[in-house]
């Protein structure tokens, strides 16, 4: 027996994953023009899309974090709103509990990333600027990529048109509306560069 094991945990874990990956596949597949989902995907909370473009996850990524603050049932939305929308999130990441990624074009997220409890990722505003037509339409749409091996600190909002370098970390509550490099630390409302990694 492997020491600090518990089957128990393991096996109701299992049980939970089971249960919300066969859910959320087969209410999602029947709205979406495209859903895959990678091998040896963990499902520990309820995740739900109601978007009807392409959502594709790749192996071994990890969704929920039991021993995390949650509100509710820490739901998880990965939503590509629009008919030729597009999520694409690749290999072996965590989503912490009640991430949001909302895609009117395209979102990516590489591998190997950890995603914090209540992080928001969106490639539009969701309305116009100009009060004669805020309802409108969802007003600029500008493509969102997360590189590998990224940190996005708890309630972290990554917002339309930025591009996350690999190996960057957000800190937490952070705002970021510009790109930002690969190996860096960016911090604060909007974020800015604090700290070089090696």
């Amino acid at each position: 027996m492997v020491a600090g094991f518990n089957w128990a945990v393991a096996c109701r874990n299992g049980i939970i994953s089971f249960w919300h990956s066969r859910f959320f596949i087969l209410k999602e597949r029947w709205l979406h023009k495209r859903l895959e989902i990678g091998r040896s995907v963990t499902f520990l909370v309820p995740v739900r899309g109601g978007g009807r473009g392409s959502v594709k996850i790749g192996d071994g990524n990890h969704f929920g974090f039991p021993p995390s603050p949650r509100l509710g049932s820490g739901e998880i939305l990965i939503q590509a709103r629009r008919r030729d929308s597009e999520v694409t999130i690749g290999n072996g990441n965590w989503f912490n509990n009640n991430v949001t990624v909302i895609a009117n074009g395209k979102i990516t997220i590489g591998n190997g990333c950890q995603i914090g409890d209540l992080v928001a990722i969106y490639d539009c505003d969701f309305h116009e600027l100009n009060p004669a037509t805020r309802n409108h339409s969802p007003g600029p749409i500008r493509p969102v990529s997360i590189g590998n091996n990224v940190w996005l600190g708890s309630r972290a909002m990554i917002l339309k048109g930025v591009t996350v370098g690999d190996n960057s970390v957000v800190a937490a509550m952070s705002v970021v509306n510009k790109d930002v490099p690969p190996n860096c630390v960016v911090a604060g409302v909007p974020a800015k560069i604090i700290r070089h990694l090696q």
